[in-house]
């Protein structure tokens, strides 16, 4: 699809505020979902009586604390805290174009981190590539292009409402682990993926979508093939990842392969631990291999202080994603062997 491709500032398209409040205990309990900066959720807080001169609705959000840049659009009435800043359109968007937004917004968070944070005025000045047309002789955004790039309606994308209710965590002990006792560590073993030709190698890089994978391709001289169930991490923005299938890697990508096997419910669980500490890191404070050996993390064990993988288990069956995680373990191992 042939697209028109213009830089847009988001002072531009957005009318960019930060949201009003600070605390909690500003508010009393009510029925209006209020939104911060964290990653699950939608970012949702709680749900307070907020004044309605201070209700958003249809606009996206945008963190400025935990992993700045992260953007989520809200399609309902919500109230905003003050670590996010609230995108208004400045003239009325499709649902598909906001989500559109909120996804080139997600795509560029390695920009920043904790140390790098983009407030408000540094976000008005961000720029994004939107498809564009002419109308009456007005350069606008081209919503039915956008559109076109959903493979359905905007209602598709909305979780349906989960019917198991909360996640039920036991009594644990819990104790913090570092990532050497846990992991042997290395870098991936080739720089650039421009010079390679396709081929059937699942190739994971420094990107923080698609598991990583960024195509498949031959396999350089002396490049390492991995193994399924091993975890990288990209060295830009500390994103995490279970590998589903044997791969390659390239330098920028720490291989973390567990000293002893461990169950893929636990895998997952440390992935979601590491992703937990992702906001320590962006492009220009990149986690290379003896920064990702400091960190450190608590986890669930044993009176005998061993790694706790059957209340591990119990956890991560519980959420909704599980089934199909499991599914593509369960299925036909993709080995070039």
């Amino acid at each position: 699809m042939r697209r028109n491709l213009v830089e847009k500032k988001l002072d531009e398209l957005f009318d960019v505020r930060s949201g009003d409040f600070h605390a909690t205990k500003e508010l009393d309990p009510g029925r209006t979902p209020l939104v911060s900066c964290g990653d699950t959720t939608n970012g949702l807080v709680g749900y307070f009586n907020i004044p309605a001169e201070k209700i958003y609705k249809r606009s996206i959000t945008v963190a400025y604390n935990g992993q700045p840049l992260t953007a989520k659009f809200h399609s309902y009435r919500f109230g905003a805290k003050d670590d996010v800043a609230v995108l208004i359109p400045r003239n009325p968007m499709k649902d598909t174009t906001l989500l559109y937004v909120a996804a080139l917004l997600n795509r560029m968070t390695w920009r920043y981190s904790y140390n790098r944070k983009c407030f408000r005025e540094k976000l008005r000045a961000v720029s994004i590539s939107v498809p564009v047309t002419k109308r009456n002789g007005k350069q606008i955004i081209d919503e039915k292009t956008i559109s076109q790039l959903f493979p359905s309606d905007f209602r598709s994308f909305i979780p349906r409402r989960s019917n198991t209710g909360p996640i039920k965590v036991p009594r644990l002990r819990w104790r913090t682990f570092t990532m050497l006792e846990i992991f042997d560590i290395e870098r991936g073993d080739f720089h650039s993926i421009d010079d390679l030709d396709p081929g059937g190698y699942i190739t994971v890089s420094r990107v923080s979508d698609d598991n990583g994978v960024v195509g498949s391709f031959d396999r350089p001289e002396n490049a390492k093939v991995y193994e399924r169930g091993q975890i990288t991490v990209s060295t830009v923005g500390g994103d995490a990842f279970v590998q589903l299938d044997e791969f390659i890697a390239t330098d920028n990508v720490i291989i973390c392969t567990p000293k002893k096997q461990l169950r893929t419910t636990t895998l997952f669980f440390l992935v979601f631990m590491l992703n937990r500490q992702k906001w320590r890191y962006s492009y220009g404070r990149q986690c290379y291999r003896t920064k990702l050996e400091r960190a450190r993390f608590y986890l669930p064990v044993t009176p005998n202080d061993d790694l706790d993988e059957e209340s591990i288990r119990r956890i991560v069956e519980q959420t909704s994603y599980w089934p199909k995680v499991r599914r593509c373990f369960d299925g036909t191992r993709r080995s070039r062997k």
